[in-house]
């Protein structure tokens, strides 16, 4: 599992990382992925194949979260995520979606 985390620190000592986690949603692996996320101290994660629905996107929160975005997954994909720690010097100016 660990072999796909990447991390880096951005301009600004910002903190980013992805990670291709290959599905979070048995409660054990979303809690050991969130609690690793979270003793790394990253501001902006980067998540792939989370293999959420839409109604599971509230699994990604917890208190060192400030903001979740979630694409779920169809037949086609399988999910990203993008979570921001409470905090972080990221600052939302607008979002830009597709249609899909």
């Amino acid at each position: 599992m660990m072999q796909d985390l990447h991390t880096n620190m951005g301009n600004g000592g910002i903190t980013f990382c992805s990670w291709n986690v290959k599905g979070i949603n048995a409660p054990i692996k979303r809690g050991k992925v969130l609690a690793h996320l979270k003793a790394l101290k990253i501001d902006v994660v980067f998540i792939q194949e989370t293999h959420l629905k839409k109604e599971a996107e509230h699994r990604l929160k917890a208190k060192w979260i400030d903001k979740v975005y979630h694409s779920s997954f169809t037949h086609k994909s399988r999910g990203v995520a993008i979570l921001i720690r409470k905090g972080s010097a990221f600052k939302h100016t607008s979002i830009i979606t597709d249609s899909d």
